[in-house]
């Protein structure tokens, strides 16, 4: 396998560049929950109805997946996909799956190899992205030593390869792509450097690369942001977080960081960034990014973006206590929830990092929160759902045993969200539950 290898019998490349020229992108809708955490990488959505919680009686239908895995699925339209592992074999499955029923259309395999990671990763971990053309996944070749690229139309057609490269990190690779009007974007930062880089869907070469070559004490595993800017709605940016780099706004027209805040982190970023006052009304953008801290309070930081577009970003406030690791928080706009690890929910102004109310959960939590109207879904390790009134101060409505079963160790995977289903992944099971 060649990196940006691209095969295709003679005469039928020139129809896929002209097709993308003709057809313009076409963006996520509500049936569609296009890559972690959803469109915007929001962590919301409105289409599933759950009065009172989430329970066994929505249960629409459950299926068995060909291995455990802590991915989420993405939907497009009536299309599901989902990733799953097979350690011994040294696999990694990619299927596609009917919304209506959970049957198998077509499943494609790559061959990762004997691969070492934390015991809390797997092979299967990097949730994949997918638009109206494509979708697209990350994993780890052991026989090459290089992270690599893979996309395939929805019928399951194998269309590129892309060599990432060479990947250095504690706990294994864990990269995490989006997809933007065509062009997939990702940031491969780990110990020894790394990059960010937009890919052309069409051709699986590059739209750029920016080289971040200073290495880091530790591996970045935050999915991208995707951000309007705020003067110019017709552009848009890139923004990362790690390590080595703090937070960054990078052009993505051309791939030139904008603005930054270095410094901000010392320890592994896990946490995404997210922009928590879009869709509120509030005036411009306040984005969210955090990473772990050894033996006190993680860090978990609130920015502006600098008015003219360049320069260094302000740190508006830090959360004091009770920030998340893993969990990535969710905003409606005008209130930000943040999950922790230990499972301490807070309702938090946006503008000043104050709590309005916070609430203990049992359990502890890596699931990233979902906010369905005013219910906060939060889905423990042990695999129980916690469905949480916002608007009631933090009223737990329901906790629902997801029954993991003994061959599963932990509930790891974030909820997926498309039209009125609600999609759960439990080790090597898939759920899907439905508004009455």
């Amino acid at each position: 396998m060649k990196g940006s290898s691209f095969r295709f019998p003679k005469g039928i490349l020139l129809l896929f560049i002209i097709v993308p020229v003709l057809i313009e992108s076409v963006e996520a809708g509500e049936d569609d929950w296009p890559r972690f955490r959803g469109p915007g990488g929001a962590g919301t959505g409105s289409g599933f109805d759950c009065p009172g919680g989430v329970d066994k009686t929505a249960m629409a239908w459950t299926v068995a997946l060909p291995g455990p895995g802590s991915s989420s699925p993405v939907v497009w339209g009536p299309r599901i996909f989902v990733t799953s592992e097979d350690r011994l074999r040294g696999l990694v499955h990619l299927e596609c799956r009917r919304v209506d029923d959970g049957s198998v259309l077509w499943k494609r395999t790559v061959e990762v190899g004997p691969y070492r990671t934390h015991k809390m990763n797997n092979t299967a971990a990097a949730t994949p992205a997918v638009d109206q053309d494509m979708v697209v996944f990350s994993w780890y070749h052991s026989g090459r030593k290089v992270a690599v690229l893979s996309a395939y139309c929805h019928k399951g057609k194998h269309l590129w390869d892309y060599d990432i490269g060479s990947f250095k990190g504690a706990h294994g690779l864990n990269l995490m792509p989006v997809i933007h009007k065509g062009s997939v974007i990702f940031a491969h930062l780990h110990q020894q450097g790394g990059y960010v880089a937009s890919i052309k869907g069409a051709t699986g070469l590059p739209d750029w690369k920016t080289p971040y070559p200073r290495p880091s004490p530790k591996t970045t595993y935050m999915t991208p942001l995707i951000r309007r800017l705020d003067k110019d709605p017709s552009r848009y940016e890139v923004v990362i977080s790690s390590t080595s780099t703090g937070v960054c706004g990078i052009n993505l027209e051309n791939g030139k960081e904008a603005w930054s805040l270095p410094g901000v982190f010392k320890e592994r970023c896990i946490v995404s960034p997210v922009n928590i006052t879009a869709g509120g009304g509030l005036p411009g953008s306040i984005i969210t990014a955090g990473c772990k801290k050894e033996g006190g309070n993680n860090v978990f930081v609130a920015l502006r973006p600098p008015e003219g577009g360049e320069g260094r970003a302000e740190l508006l406030w830090q959360l004091e206590q009770d920030a998340p690791y893993v969990p990535t928080p969710v905003s409606d706009g005008k209130t930000l929830f943040v999950l922790s690890d230990r499972g301490i929910i807070q309702a938090v102004d946006p503008r000043t990092g104050q709590a309005q109310w916070a609430k203990k959960l049992q359990g502890n939590f890596y699931a990233s929160p979902l906010l369905v109207g005013s219910t906060l879904l939060c889905l423990s390790r042990d695999g129980e759902m916690y469905s949480i009134d916002v608007k009631g101060g933090g009223k737990v409505l329901r906790v629902y045993d997801l029954e993991p079963g003994d061959e599963v160790t932990w509930v790891d995977s974030s909820p997926a969200l498309a039209g009125n289903s609600l999609f759960l992944r439990v080790g090597a099971r898939l759920d899907c539950y439905r508004s009455k």
